[in-house]
């Protein structure tokens, strides 16, 4: 692989500033947070009810904000934590400072409880860590002032986790209705953010003096301040999911596909166009979606070596409709991208499922496919059907790990006239690029990732 280019310099001041607002600067004790503010919690509140022993799972998913694009690989199933970050009603990251966190609060508050009314526990669970994120996020000290660089990063983790505890606090409700828990929640957001800020600017002096243990009891007060705030959101939600006003339909079914080798692991993902529903299948590729008002939903499947399928089906009244999908092959044997066509169905018309943008100062405009895990001692093929009069590359970007933490390697790229490219891997993981100026279908019509036999 002697054409194998290291990345240019320029990217690299990209990739630390898309790193310094993930997890090189984060908010250090995100699971201690979310752990006090589950210890409130009685084994009789509704938001244990619905999501039982899973509700433990919440330490975790609370981190899942900071791991966009990246697959998340779990005992009984993987899943790209895109799918629990993107949706219709935000198409793209944000970042997780004020003030454009801000903009997170409404959205994934209501997906969150969209999820516990309507999905499984599990795709509840993980739902509810998004918003558990950019809520955490928000109360530490140098995210609610504003504050970047090497302060931010030390401010945020000079606290001792261990003293996170808020026994004897008492959940509070936000709001008895929908609307209601909105208008409260963000009220209680634009309390905490105060609360922090005047946290950073006390800290700030013993931070740029290097003196941690005045900073530390500091920074505890803010983390103490979220876990109420968590406390009081889970309290909330679980209320919420309770008071349905009457049960509507049921939508479930069972999904067969060849799996991709590498990607076994990973269920299919259920849209319903023009809704912000959607949900992962389980293991054995079944589905369901629960308590769905009357309509006629158009259902699309995405799913690694698949290719996207389609359906229109209508639930009417309490009825149950079962539909069941066998998805066909996509490109060749193997092939690893969810959505190789790049089409835009559910998330927007202008946004490619399972793609995102990029715009870099040093490379121009693309779309970023996922993380795709490469077997050890394996050979790979890229292929790649043109648009006619393609103005545009495809790129291939090979990372020892998912975790954006190390600097990938990029192959030559593919110009319009290249189908294809052939590359050994010694494991790691694999992201193809699609750089074009607007819309990815303008520059190619599929582009596949596969193992060659």
């Amino acid at each position: 692989m002697k054409s194998v280019l290291p990345l240019f310099r320029a990217f690299l001041v990209c990739l630390l500033l898309r790193l310094s607002a993930g997890r090189s600067l984060a908010w250090g004790p995100h699971s201690e947070i979310t752990q006090a503010a589950v210890d409130t919690l009685g084994t009789d509140d509704a938001i244990v009810r619905e999501l039982g022993p899973l509700v433990a799972r919440l330490r975790e998913y609370c981190w899942m904000a900071d791991q966009r694009r990246q697959l998340r690989q779990e005992s009984e199933g993987w899943f790209y934590a895109d799918d629990y970050l993107l949706f219709p009603k935000t198409t793209t990251h944000r970042d997780h400072l004020c003030p454009d966190v801000k903009q997170t609060y409404e959205p994934y508050f209501r997906r969150a409880l969209q999820a516990l009314r309507t999905e499984t526990p599990v795709n509840a669970a993980r739902w509810i860590g998004s918003i558990l994120h950019f809520t955490e996020d928000t109360g530490s000290p140098p995210h609610a002032a504003e504050i970047r660089g090497d302060v931010h990063s030390k401010m945020e983790n000079w606290v001792n986790a261990k003293a996170i505890t808020i026994a004897g606090y008492h959940p509070r409700s936000l709001g008895a209705t929908d609307d209601e828990a909105v208008a409260g929640f963000l009220q209680r957001m634009e309390g905490l953010i105060a609360f922090s800020k005047g946290r950073a600017e006390r800290a700030k002096p013993f931070v740029l003096s290097g003196d941690r243990a005045s900073t530390e009891p500091i920074v505890l007060e803010s983390a103490l301040e979220c876990s109420r705030v968590v406390a009081d959101l889970l309290f909330t939600l679980g209320q919420l999911a309770e008071q349905l006003p009457a049960r509507g339909g049921t939508l479930r079914g069972k999904i067969t596909f060849t799996p991709a080798p590498g990607l076994e692991k990973v269920p299919a993902k259920v849209t319903l166009s023009g809704t912000d529903f959607s949900t992962l299948a389980d293991r054995e590729g079944r589905y369901e979606f629960r308590n769905m008002p009357a309509d006629a939903y158009h259902v699309t499947v995405f799913q690694p070596g698949s290719a996207v399928a389609t359906a229109d089906v209508a639930v009417s009244g309490s009825q149950t409709v079962t539909h069941d999908l066998a998805l066909s092959p996509d490109g060749p044997a193997g092939n690893l991208i969810r959505n190789s066509s790049l089409a835009a169905i559910w998330l927007s018309s202008a946004v490619p499922d399972t793609w995102y943008r990029v715009k870099s100062r040093a490379d121009g405009l693309y779309w970023e496919g996922e993380m795709l895990p490469l077997q050890k001692a394996g050979k790979y093929r890229v292929n790649v059907s043109w648009q006619d009069q393609a103005n545009g590359r495809v790129v291939v970007r090979l990372r020892k790990s998912a975790d954006f933490s190390q600097l990938p390697l990029e192959l030559p790229p593919l110009q319009p006239g290249q189908t294809s490219l052939e590359f050994p891997a010694e494991g790691g993981f694999a992201q193809v690029l699609v750089y074009a100026d607007g819309a990815a279908s303008s520059v190619v019509r599929s582009v596949a990732l596969s193992l060659v036999p």
